[in-house]
């Protein structure tokens, strides 16, 4: 495997040696360049590019002969150092494919001399800023005990390291160069997201309500469709100067009734969607190796004790077990499942052999259930199976580790109660 690795970004190597030849051959051809200082631009661009790649192939030779020594065991190739070698590939073969089209286009008459020029430029500082990283990276594994991912005790060894990172340029990843380690088809959603972001961050203050700042945002969008780069450093700064509320404000805005309603309405309509609180009680459970023993869960404790944990119940079908008193007894809504009794012509499913347990995202800052009903309520229709959405706490109030033990609770409470689910 690591022979395999090696000769992958040998090769990257060679071909990026070989595009950058080609085009500086291309460029300062004996002709006239018909771009004056836009052809310039690309030259310093691409000589830049030439030194950046022949002083990271010796590092990423240095990476690559060590980075299984911190892999989580021999089953598991994955580490810090591994991803950081890939996402500089990832770099590598965007100019490499850039490049060629550079040097094969240069003189068609359809040729776009500067947006090609900006693109370069843009993966050549995304390029410069990852070999930065990878410098910190090799300093890292030097300074910290063999085959360890971070410094135990060097509290101060650690301040130093996350002061160099901070003071990085980071906007270029942010830029024309979004998302380039991913999926392209990831990349218009990205977008998306990081237009909203930067669009939100421009209003977020200005004394209105969170759908105000939103409807406010959409109107100042336009101008980072536009500017990429423009777009790039508007996100550095939101990050480094707005605080966690910022972040609480904008991944929020799904919160709302108005966009609530709309994600109702859009969405599958089904016949179970109930919120449950349960209360905090020891669960016994049996355990995997030996069914006949059980083992003790206790409730969730972290810095306050003992509480309730929040769940939404989202069923496509009304099922057995789903309009029981026992289960009704743990709802907060005052709408109970449409039962068979009522309206005759609902006709009540037997258990579905699966439960989906799922943990909206938000980063554990950010959104309940509500956020994500839109696809949990279609998930649960083209699954054939409910789905019970975790409503952890979220921080800063609830401080790491009370949402994970919530989560944890949550899904041994459905283990003990899946008849009813």
């Amino acid at each position: 495997m690591r022979l395999a690795s090696e000769m992958d970004h040998k090769a990257v190597f060679t071909a990026l040696e070989k595009v950058c030849e080609d085009n500086i051959s291309v460029l300062c051809g004996p002709s006239e360049s018909p771009y004056g200082t836009v052809t310039k631009r690309l030259v310093q661009c691409i000589r830049k590019i030439q030194e950046h790649g022949r002083a990271l192939e010796p590092m990423v030779a240095s990476f690559t002969a060590v980075y299984h020594h911190y892999d989580f065991d021999s089953q598991t190739p994955g580490n810090g150092y591994r991803t950081l070698v890939k996402v500089l590939q990832s770099c590598l073969l965007h100019i490499i494919h850039k490049g060629r089209y550079i040097a094969s286009n240069y003189r068609g008459a359809f040729f776009r001399a500067e947006h090609n020029a900006s693109e370069m430029e843009a993966y050549c500082s995304a390029l410069c800023q990852l070999r930065a990283l990878l410098y910190l990276a090799q300093r890292l594994i030097h300074d910290i005990d063999h085959g360890q991912l971070y410094m135990q005790q060097d509290a101060d060894l650690s301040g130093r390291f996350v002061q160099e990172y901070s003071s990085m340029h980071k906007a270029c990843f942010y830029g024309r160069c979004l998302g380039f380690q991913f999926s392209p088809a990831l990349r218009p959603f990205l977008q998306t997201i990081v237009i909203s972001m930067v669009s939100y961050g421009e209003t977020y203050g200005k004394q209105q309500s969170g759908i105000g700042t939103a409807a406010l945002s959409l109107l100042t969008s336009g101008k980072y469709v536009i500017d990429p780069d423009l777009r790039g450093a508007e996100f550095e700064r939101i990050t480094q100067n707005l605080d966690l509320y910022f972040w609480k404000s904008f991944w929020n805005v799904t919160e709302s009734d108005i966009l609530s309603g709309f994600t109702r309405i859009a969405s599958n309509p089904v016949q179970v969607n109930l919120t449950l609180t349960v209360p905090p009680a020891g669960l016994r459970l049996p355990l995997a190796s030996d069914p006949r023993l059980t083992t003790t869960v206790s409730p969730p404790v972290a810095h306050w004790g003992p509480g309730p944990v929040h769940m939404r119940l989202i069923s496509y079908e009304l099922r057995e077990g789903q309009d029981s008193e026992d289960l009704l007894r743990f709802s907060q809504t005052d709408a109970a499942p449409i039962s068979s009794p009522r309206l005759p012509w609902v006709q009540k499913r037997p258990p579905s052999p699966w439960l989906l347990v799922h943990f909206h995202g938000g980063g554990f800052v950010a959104q309940t259930s509500r956020s994500h009903e839109n696809y949990l309520r279609n998930w649960s229709k083209e699954l054939s199976a409910p789905v019970l959405s975790v409503d952890y706490s979220l921080s800063p109030e609830a401080p790491f580790p009370r949402a994970l033990e919530e989560c944890f609770y949550a899904y041994c409470w459905a283990l003990n109660n899946c008849h009813l689910l």
